[in-house]
């Protein structure tokens, strides 16, 4: 049985980030004109929006690092489709979430970040192969079987606007600490790491189709 299948369907609907989350459960931006209004790109907070989310080796295939790689509407590895679940109470109720995490957290959302190159869906999405831990690669799993590829995105306000920190829902203790989305350079796999506060574990979408060369 899906995720989906056992969530009880969101009330509400949420204006997340621009351009990534907003009312609907798909995104409207793109990575490759193939991809067109279908697709989304995560960049981070450290390096800007020149650098965005990237399969490595554009291989889809269980396993597959990512990391951040120079935005270009050529690359179909930055080509992701985010899709909304429900609250952080939702994937408690189906047992799919702790309930350390649903005290602090359960009215945010929780996404799946599916890599979808020029549109296609691949049924892999971002996520951890094991336990999330400090330093655990960020690679791509299965979607829709557990936590392990679901997100949880809570907002944060900066001098620049607000971006995100993305919640592992495979978080088991710590929770006022909880594993998050985090990158250690440009070009280095991601990571999960505890949660601490530097713009390393800060996310935010770029909207439109990439351009060609990097963005300055």
């Amino acid at each position: 049985m899906s995720i989906k299948s056992k969530l009880v369907p969101a009330a509400a609907a949420l204006a997340l980030i621009v351009g990534v989350g907003v009312a609907g459960t798909r995104t409207a931006n793109a990575a490759t004109p193939q991809c067109g209004r279908a697709c989304s790109n995560l960049y981070s907070h450290a390096f800007g929006p020149a650098w965005v989310l990237n399969v490595h080796r554009h291989i889809g295939r269980p396993g597959q690092p990512t990391a951040l790689a120079q935005a270009s509407r050529a690359n179909q590895g930055e080509d992701f489709i985010i899709d909304r679940l429900g609250q952080v109470r939702d994937l408690f109720r189906a047992g799919l979430a702790s309930g350390g995490l649903t005290a602090l957290y359960g009215r945010l959302f929780a996404y799946e970040i599916e890599y979808s190159p020029h549109g296609s869906f691949s049924g892999l999405c971002l996520g951890v192969r094991t336990a999330p831990g400090a330093g655990t690669p960020v690679v791509l799993e299965s979607c829709g079987v557990t936590a392990k590829t679901v997100w949880i995105f809570e907002p944060v306000k900066t001098h620049t606007g607000t971006f995100f920190r993305l919640i592992s829902a495979a978080t088991s203790r710590n929770f006022g600490h909880p594993l998050v989305l985090s990158v250690r350079a440009r070009g280095l796999p991601l990571i999960t790491a505890p949660l601490a506060v530097h713009a390393h574990q800060l996310w935010r979408a770029r909207q439109g189709v990439l351009p060609s060369s990097p963005a300055h």
